[in-house]
């Protein structure tokens, strides 16, 4: 059998009511050359019907593989769909999101003939009750050059202290189509998100590392289901210990590449703007007030918030973000609490 062009890697656990839409996306592309890698969180009993599916689509397209993997995670579940590809490209895809069906055609189609390590693209979300909006819009660039490369890579991780937003470049990786050399000649991996973080993070910043040539696009080809029930919207009492842990991993992941402050002020930033939302999150639960306030005790009384106002200006950040920031260094628990919903509303 011919080696297809393209591998797309779906991690899959509990999602039976949305794989449907997903694996149509997929199978009904237009550009056909490719296979489609299922990895599968194999446990017992499993939380619903995912892995007999997935076994019967594998049964009826000769594209479809499926990897049963033990209780993996998130990114060591990438990884194992990592191990098993074959295709020249590489994407990926969340099982309860879908991709547009001309996706592959193009990004395959742009991929060859500019050459490109790898393309970004912005993402269109949705929600169940049939809600869409997109609030990232991406222009077409090129970035060539090592000083170019070096400041994607950095935008990656946030941006500037007086920037109107946290973030301009989407991080996930299913936003990004990438060269299966470059992973397979430096062995390039994710990290477990049971350890550190935003494991699309440190994939794409250490897949930067090694490209040439990036291509960012407009076309939102990405359709993301705003699930309340996914775990990257499921806040827990030891997200700051976490978020923390993860900016340390920054931190010195940027000073050894040689991004001197710059490295410090993306990273902090991140860390910042990670914990905003956490605490954000967190108040917004349905966990009582007085155990988001006991959390709030725990969460403001942690050093490093005075640690960073003391050496980060973050009175340049905009207005709300540097004011919740303020209160959270003084350890104002009541009137963040009450600021949080204010100010930011419901998710």
């Amino acid at each position: 059998m011919n080696t297809p062009k393209i591998s797309v890697i779906v991690p899959v656990y509990n999602v039976e009511k949305y794989l449907p839409c997903c694996m149509n996306s997929l199978l009904n592309q237009t550009f056909t050359d490719i296979e489609i890698i299922i990895v599968v969180d194999k446990v017992s009993p499993p939380p619903d019907n995912c892995p007999a599916i997935c076994d019967e689509y594998a049964k009826h397209d000769h594209r479809i593989k499926v990897v049963h993997a033990i209780n993996e995670g998130l990114g060591l579940a990438l990884n194992a769909g990592l191990e098993v590809a074959t295709g020249e490209f590489i994407a990926f895809v969340d099982p309860d999101d879908y991709i547009e069906t001309n996706a592959y055609e193009k990004l395959y189609s742009m991929s060859v003939d500019t050459k490109a390590d790898a393309i970004y693209f912005p993402f269109q979300r949705f929600n169940d009750q049939g809600e869409r909006w997109r609030k990232n819009y991406y222009k077409e660039k090129l970035y060539h050059t090592e000083e170019e490369i070096r400041g994607l890579m950095l935008n990656m991780i946030s941006n500037r202290p007086e920037a109107k937003k946290d973030l301009n470049i989407e991080c996930s990786v299913c936003c990004g189509f990438f060269r299966h050399d470059i992973i397979r000649m430096h062995g390039l991996r994710f990290k477990d998100e049971r350890e550190l973080i935003s494991v699309d993070r440190l994939f794409n910043v250490e897949y930067l590392k090694y490209s040439s040539k990036i291509i960012t696009i407009p076309d939102a080809f990405y359709n993301y289901r705003v699930n309340p029930l996914s775990m990257t919207r499921v806040t827990k009492t030891d997200s700051i210990v976490k978020n923390y842990f993860y900016y340390q991993y920054l931190l010195e992941m940027l000073k050894t590449n040689n991004f001197g402050m710059e490295g410090y002020l993306r990273a902090t930033r991140f860390f910042i703007g990670y914990c905003r939302n956490s605490i954000r999150s967190f108040i917004q639960s349905s966990l009582s007030r007085r155990e988001k306030m006991q959390w709030l005790r725990e969460v403001v009384n942690q050093p490093v918030w005075r640690e960073i106002a003391s050496s980060y200006p973050y009175k340049q950040l905009p207005l709300k973000y540097a004011l919740h920031f303020y209160l959270l260094h003084k350890g104002y628990r009541r009137l963040l609490y009450y600021y949080s919903k204010l100010k930011y509303g419901r998710m």
